[in-house]
């Protein structure tokens, strides 16, 4: 090894802490949860670190780490990402080369698409291609439409291939309940929704609980129609298997989705390389924080689902580990 080598290798091997500022997800749902732990990792491997988790958006966090408003956003999915480096509305101009990447957490997030048995038996709805031929009257609860991930790649895409919209369910009586997962598993469980399409992780002990109280089912889907819209977000198709949970009563096609952490152009590269320094020292803690982590580590963290120009500081840390060329 060259001494320059050598000496570019010591770079940020000290104790001294980091600052920064984490946004993405609401005051109160999973992104707080898993980034005030992940904070917590890297208070005590860099004691004396400033590291805050802000509420935020999916598509807002991005416009607030290329602005210099906070340094990483841990809630956008491939739709906002994609949106912001094209300036695709609610962008308002293009954010290529602004936008890194540091790590991928998780690859788990599964789309949920559910009915009460009481309006399937109703209705005589088995599949969404009951659903485009019928045409029920539904109360339909999904996420709010700036979530882009949850609306355009979790509904608008399948309602696509199936030849409606939701303008077309509004036209045949029906209504919509907006807002993040547990407001749409509120709105199940209350009797106030029939129909449920919104992210979670399987299995889900909420839904199940909602299961043994107001029975749901599954809302079976091709899959080759599934396949097809989770390729126009380059998701990937999962066959979730029959009896993962109680409502699930043979193997479904629905789609998996990942979860990523981006970096403003403004974080310093030893932000960044003493944060995923952090992490990577710790990958069983962060595994127990959650389900959904449980196959976090390094191919994890370095996979890079949009191809996004890697952040100064992870492409040191990643070159270092031997995880790139």
């Amino acid at each position: 090894m060259t001494l320059g080598a050598a000496l570019a290798q010591e770079k940020f091997q000290d104790n001294d802490p980091i600052s920064y500022t984490a946004t993405g997800g609401s005051a109160r749902g999973y992104s707080r949860v898993v980034f005030e732990a992940l904070n917590g990792i890297v208070r005590d491997e860099y004691p004396g670190s400033a590291a805050e988790f802000r509420p935020g958006s999916p598509a807002g966090s991005l416009l607030e780490i290329t602005r210099g408003n906070a340094d990483f956003a841990g809630a956008s999915g491939a739709v906002e990402v994609q949106y912001a480096l094209e300036g695709t509305a609610p962008f308002r101009e293009p954010l290529e080369g602004q936008i890194f990447h540091v790590m991928t957490t998780h690859n788990e997030l599964t789309v949920h698409y559910l009915m009460t048995e009481e309006w399937s038996e109703e209705h005589g709805i088995e599949s969404m291609a009951d659903i485009a031929e019928k045409k029920p009257p539904m109360t339909i609860a999904v996420n709010t439409e700036a979530n882009l991930q949850s609306t355009v790649a979790m509904y608008e895409h399948i309602f696509n291939e199936y030849g409606f919209s939701m303008d077309d369910v509004k036209d045949w009586g029906g209504s919509v309940i907006r807002g993040n997962s547990g407001i749409g598993m509120d709105a199940l469980a209350d009797g106030r929704a029939d129909v449920f399409i919104n992210g979670r992780f399987m299995p889900d002990s909420r839904l199940e609980e909602i299961h043994n109280n107001r029975p749901l089912k599954w809302i079976d889907i091709d899959r080759d129609k599934m396949a097809a819209a989770a390729e126009g977000w380059d998701y990937d198709l999962y066959i979730a298997p029959a009896g993962i949970s109680p409502f699930i009563e043979k193997d479904s096609a629905t789609q998996k989705m990942w979860n990523a952490l981006q970096a403003g152009p403004h974080v310093s590269e030893e932000t960044v390389y003493k944060f995923l320094t952090a992490i990577s020292k710790n990958v069983d803690r962060v595994q127990s924080i959650h389900s959904s982590l449980r196959n976090f580590g390094p191919e994890m963290m370095v996979w890079n689902p949009m191809n996004l120009p890697l952040h100064p500081g992870a492409e040191r840390f990643y070159r270092e580990k031997g995880l790139i060329d």
